[in-house]
Parts: structure tokens; C-alpha cells; sequence
């Protein structure tokens, strides 16, 4: 588990979050990963087929996650513009 949040540390530093919610996502990055590890093992039982979790596959994890919250943030970005468009035509128009 160390391991797997270190290397959520390291890679998600550099994104701006506040401190409890970087916690939060970092502990949310190792629980998947730890969940995809036991749902390969159930595949091997069940299946008997092998699927590989690789540390590359926590690293698309990480920026996957990166790529939504950016995403998501220049939604609002956008929509925010938007939002105080609309009310600098409001207050104008008075």
C-alpha cells in the first residue's frame, strides 16, 4: 500500500487540489488498484485466464483521472465565463 501511494504522490503533486481532497484521491487511486488486483485473481478462478495488472495500469489510472479533472475543470471554466456574461448583460441593460 506504501508503495502504491507514493506513487499516487508523486504523480498527482503537481495537480491543484486542497490537501483533505488530495488525500482522499490518493487513498481512492490505491483502493482501485488494490480492487483491480483482487478482481484479477477472481478472473483467474473463475476463468482460469490470466489478466496482468501492470504498474503501467496504475499509471493510466493516475492520468486518466488527471485528464477528467481537467476536463472537468475547463467545463466550469467555461460555463462560469458564460454564467458572468450573462450578468454583465443583465447589469447593462438597467
Amino acid at each position: 500500500d506504501a508503495a502504491l501511494r507514493s506513487v499516487a504522490d508523486h504523480f498527482l503533486h503537481k495537480v491543484e487540489l486542497a490537501d483533505d481532497i488530495f488525500g482522499g484521491v490518493v487513498e481512492i487511486c490505491v483502493e482501485m488498484q488494490k480492487s483491480v488486483f483482487g478482481l484479477a485473481e477472481r478472473f483467474k478462478k473463475e476463468v482460469q485466464r490470466y489478466y496482468y495488472v501492470t504498474p503501467t495500469s496504475y499509471l493510466e489510472l493516475i492520468n486518466a483521472f488527471k485528464e477528467v479533472l481537467q476536463s472537468k475543470r475547463d467545463d466550469v471554466s467555461k460555463m462560469k465565463g458564460r454564467y458572468d456574461e450573462g450578468l454583465d448583460k443583465l447589469l447593462n441593460t438597467e
